[in-house]
Order: C-alpha cells, then structure tokens, then sequence
C-alpha cells in the first residue's frame, strides 16, 4: 500500500479512516501505527505543506501515549522539509529543540536522531568541525542504547563522507577501521553469521577505499574494492554497485588513467541512479588528463552555470529565511520593550503616587503598612520588567549568532563556483588543443568577474567573523620569534614601501626564542599592525622591535604617522572605527589583530606614553 505513488491521495484517506476507526475502537497501538503510516506516506511523496501541517497533531498523539520512537521520527521528518527547502537555520532550530527534548525525558532514540539531524544540517552548511562533533556524539549514543546496525552504519557514513568534504582521510581511514570493528562485533555475537551485515561491511569497505586512494595508497583501494566486488556476487545492490564504480572512478582519476575515467563515468550514468559524488566535474577532469580540452570546457562551463543558478537561487532562499527569522525575533523584542516601558512606566506612576500619599500622611500608621505593600508589589513589577528586558536581550543575541552562521554558510557556498572557475584557468593554460576565440573570451569574462566578485565577498565576511569570533586558535607550532616577524613583514609589504624607511630590532637573544604558538595567525596579527602603521604614515620611519619579558614575547611596532589620542586607545579596537575619516580602509584591521591575539593567549594595547605618532604592543606567551 505504502508504495502505491500513482495515488498518494487515495492511500492517504483509507489511512485516515483506519485512524478514525481504531480510535473508536481505543486501540492505541493500531491507531498509533495508522498515524505512523500516514507520516511515511507524506514523507515519500514529499508532501511537505501537509507534512508541516500534520506533523504537529501526530506528534502530540504519540507524546500522549507515550509512543516516543514515533514521535521523534515524526518530529525528524518535520525538520526534514526545511532542509530539503534549503531552510537550514530553521531546521537547525528544530534539530536543537529535538535535542532538548530529548535530553529532559532522557531519550536516547530521541538524542540520536537529533544529533544526526545536527550533523546533517552542519555539513550542508559547510561547518564541518561541527557536523565531526556531533556525528560521533550520534555514535556513541546509538551504541550505548544498542538500537542496531543499519542506523549506526548511516551515521558512520555520514561521518566518513563529512570528513571527505573535510579532507581529512586519515581520520576518515581511522573512522571506518573503528566501524569494521563494530561489524565483526556484531557478526561474533550473531553466532559468527555475517549475512546479516554485508550491506553494512560493503559500505564500510567503500568509505575505506575512498580514503586510501585520497591518500595515495592505491593497492590497498583496489583490495577493499575486491572484498565489496566479492560481497556483490552473492548480494546484489544497486547502491553498492554505484558506490564501488564510484571509488574505481576516482582511482583513475588520481592515477592519471583518463580512458579508465571516461568509461567508469559511463557505467555510473548508465546505472540510473543518483547516488551523490562529483562525476561530472570529474568526467571533465578526465577529459582534461587526455587532453580533450575542448570537451573538458564545455563540461566546466555547463556546471559553472548550473552552480551559478543554484547558489543565486539558494542565497535568496537563505536571505528570506535569515530576514523572516530575525524580523520575527526583533518583532518579538518590540514587543517586550514596549510591554516593558508600559510597565515601567506605571511603576514610576505607582512611585510617585506613593511617595505622595506617604508625605501627607505619613502619620497614619494603618495606611503606611498599606502603602508598603503597594510599593513591594512595584517592586515585583520592576523585576518582571527587568526578567523581560533580559529575555529580549538573549533573543537579540540569538539572531546575532544566526547572522555569523550566515556568514560561514555562504563561504562555503562559494567553494563550488572557485573549483570551477580553476578548472576554466587550467582550460585556458592547456598547451593542447586550442579553443576558438569565442569560446575562450566567455571563459575569461567569466572568470575575471565572477573571481573578483566572489573573493571580494568572502574576504570581507571572513574578515568580520574572525573579529568577533571566541573560538580558541590551535597553537601547535614551535617557531621563533623572528620566524613570525619577518612572515609578517612579507605579508604586510611594509619593507617595500617608497614613501616610509623600515628596520627591524631585536633584544640580544630575543629573536631566536621558541614559542608554542599558531604561525600563521600570529603573523597575521603583526602584518594587521604593520600595515596600519603603514597607511597612517605618510613619511618618516616605522620601527619593528622584538623584546622578551618573564612571561611574554612583545613586538612592538611604533611609527612617526599621525598618532592616536590617548581617550581613543579602546576605541581604536572596536569594529568599523576610524579616527580619521580621509583615509582609506574598513575599520577592523585593529579588531581582527587584538581578536587573534587573544585567541593566541596575548593581547594589543596601545603605548599611550609614545607621543612620535602611533605605538601598538602585541604581547603571545611563551
């Protein structure tokens, strides 16, 4: 019945008079799973007003009744329709609600669909630390709850495709050794029949030789693939069969074998499923390695403009859901502030009425008691008031951190586009077959706007991020002082400057002293000083001094430019701010480079005691 999708509508109302019918009868069970029905059938032929319609009622059924499994996966294909309508921020909120739920009625079904919901979500938004984290908290949910393989092996997948996206394939190697354990675990408690878990082992295997060809360890690909070929003979799966041809296909690409490419890319689409993966960027990669540039052009331009359409298509969607969310969470601030003042205002009403009524008649000692009691219950009004005023401020907040999810969702939006305009600099660098005029001005126009536009949009949002962002740099590398101060004088250009002279000192020994710290930030903030001190001077000298105190390295970095008045030394370091209006620039240089600085475990202050132009002191522990 449930696969009847030539008529969804006419299975959809027998479903709901069997609900109608046991729900007379008072068979919880049958009704609850007449209900479940009806949530699949609308789930499969995706349904999706219906389904946020429905699902709320159903939902509320299965909580009255206690039947939680449904419930949550009832829940879980609510969140669903957001995400396949691109409306993640609202899925993720969904996902976040399930979580809590979840966590109150200590629910570990419930958690391991919320956690899997989290981590889907997080990989389509291109933050794939997050989407690690909460893949692996999912696993180890779902084995403590012993809930079976075929759920842990679509985390497991889950987890090993994030970490592909991640490029991380010793972790991904890693991941799927931790799974083939699990299997066999699993196999020697079923009485050592594997039957039952080929599907599971193919796909581990699978996941296993991706990240071994990634790795460039190809024979041990080619192994695994046998195993999953040998499985397939006796097992037959469209699936796996795809995802086999898959890894072959990326096998040949990786070893430089384009006819091999070609023909896997046939088999794939000959199969007529859609099973994920790049195949068509890698068929025109394929091309490319025999030399078939002007094939390879053509396929490149066909998804530069597919993805063109869909990340123009998916950035209006996201930017009506990021203004539908926040409009709706500052009306509701509004609206508090508003009640707020009201309240507040016949507080103040209340006060002085009080104050009043107490002057003139502060002899009678019945009345002040009354008046006492008045004056506490303004008291809790004014609380009240307070604990509203709170509320909105952490909503407020809350759209705040919408807006930087935002933010690191269209960087990796734009990931896309740039492999594929890269893929049109390789065309146009060929020394193979030559393109036609017309053909190569189109590959040129599009990659110098779409480059510019593109990079533009990612500097500036990344920059900003990375401002107000509290996340804890890694400090993992041992280098020198000097190392990160001539990175940063390279980076910074300031050495080549005409207009201003340079030097750099260091203290006896204090240049060659070691330092645990990240290296590439820590010379970004110094290149952030140097290049200020760069634009603010017009003439004269900038000075590099390296030092050593008990605790602290410090650079210093002063120059004769125009200086910083004293009141202003923390203003400085606040966003978009600039003394000094005719000179160029965006105004977060110095909030960038303190934010870095104090993520490294240092800090930027300003020498308020230099009175030549400008001083600022960047201190990283030792």
């Amino acid at each position: 019945m449930l696969n009847a999708e030539e008529d969804a509508q006419a299975t959809l109302e027998f479903l709901q008079e069997w609900i109608a019918y046991e729900h007379g009868e008072g068979n919880e069970e049958d009704e609850g799973k007449a209900r479940w029905c009806r949530v699949v059938v609308m789930n499969n032929h995706t349904l999706d007003t219906m389904m946020l319609n429905e699902a709320p009622e159903h939902m509320e059924w299965f909580k009255q009744h206690g039947q939680w499994q449904r419930y949550y996966d009832t829940w879980d294909s609510k969140a669903n329709v957001y995400v396949y309508k691109n409306h993640l921020q609202t899925a993720l909120r969904e996902a976040k609600l399930i979580l809590d739920d979840a966590q109150m009625r200590d629910n570990g079904f419930g958690r391991a669909i919320a956690y899997q919901l989290m981590g889907i979500i997080y990989e389509t938004m291109g933050q794939y630390e997050e989407a690690v984290q909460v893949f692996r908290k999912c696993i180890s949910n779902i084995r403590e709850n012993g809930e079976g393989s075929e759920a842990l092996t679509t985390v497991y997948d889950y987890l090993c495709q994030t970490l592909e996206e991640k490029n991380d394939y010793e972790e991904e190697l890693a991941v799927t050794q931790e799974w083939e354990a699990y299997v066999r675990e699993q196999v020697k408690n079923a009485g050592g029949q594997p039957e039952a878990y080929n599907d599971t082992y193919m796909v581990c295997l699978c996941n296993r030789a991706m990240a071994l060809t990634r790795m460039g360890r190809f024979d041990e690909a080619k192994a695994n693939l046998k195993q999953v070929e040998g499985i397939l003979q006796r097992i037959k799966s469209p699936i796996a069969s795809y995802r086999v041809y898959y890894v072959y296909l990326q096998l040949a690409v990786s070893t430089g074998n384009g006819e091999k490419a070609i023909a896997y890319c046939d088999t794939l689409e000959s199969l007529g499923i859609d099973a994920g993966g790049k195949v068509e960027l890698m068929k025109g990669d394929a091309y490319m390695l025999l030399g078939r540039v002007k094939e390879a052009a053509d396929i490149y331009r066909n998804l530069y403009i597919g993805v063109d359409s869909t990340f123009s298509r998916d950035m209006r969607m996201q930017l009506d859901e990021m203004n539908t969310l926040y409009k709706v969470d500052e009306l509701k601030m509004q609206t508090q502030l508003q009640r707020s003042r009201f309240l507040i205002g016949i507080a103040v009403l209340v006060v002085i009425g009080l104050l009043l009524f107490i002057y003139f008649r502060h002899r009678a000692a019945v009345r002040l008691e009354q008046e006492h009691r008045l004056l506490q219950q303004s008291n809790e009004m004014l609380e009240r008031s307070y604990a509203e005023l709170q509320l909105a401020n952490a909503r407020a907040e809350e759209s705040s951190k919408m807006k930087t999810n935002f933010i690191h969702q269209i960087s990796h939006e734009i990931r896309t586009p740039l492999n594929i305009l890269s893929g049109f600099t390789q065309v146009l660098t060929s020394t193979g077959e030559t393109l036609d005029e017309a053909t190569k001005a189109d590959i040129n126009v599009r990659i110098t706007e779409n480059t510019d536009r593109i990079t533009g949009l990612v500097n500036k949002m990344l920059e900003l991020s990375d401002a107000s962002s509290q996340t804890v740099i890694e400090c993992t590398d041992h280098v020198t002082a000097s190392q990160i101060a001539e990175q940063a004088v390279r980076e910074s250009r300031v050495s080549e400057a005409k207009h201003v002279g340079f030097e750099m000192i260091a203290d006896d020994d204090a240049g060659e002293v070691m330092l645990q710290t990240n290296m590439e930030q820590a010379a970004r903030s110094l290149s952030l000083l140097l290049g200020n001190a760069l634009k603010f001077t017009k003439k004269g000298m900038i000075r590099l001094h390296i030092g050593k105190g008990d605790e602290f390295l410090q650079f210093t970095v002063a120059d004769t430019g125009i200086g910083v008045p004293a009141n202003e030394a923390e203003h400085i370091f606040e966003e978009f701010v600039q003394l000094d209006e005719y000179y160029d620039g965006t105004g977060i240089g110095l909030t960038v480079a303190r934010s870095i600085a104090r993520r490294l475990g240092g800090d930027i202050v300003l020498d308020v005691t230099y009175s030549d132009g400008a001083c600022f002191v960047l201190t990283l522990p030792l």
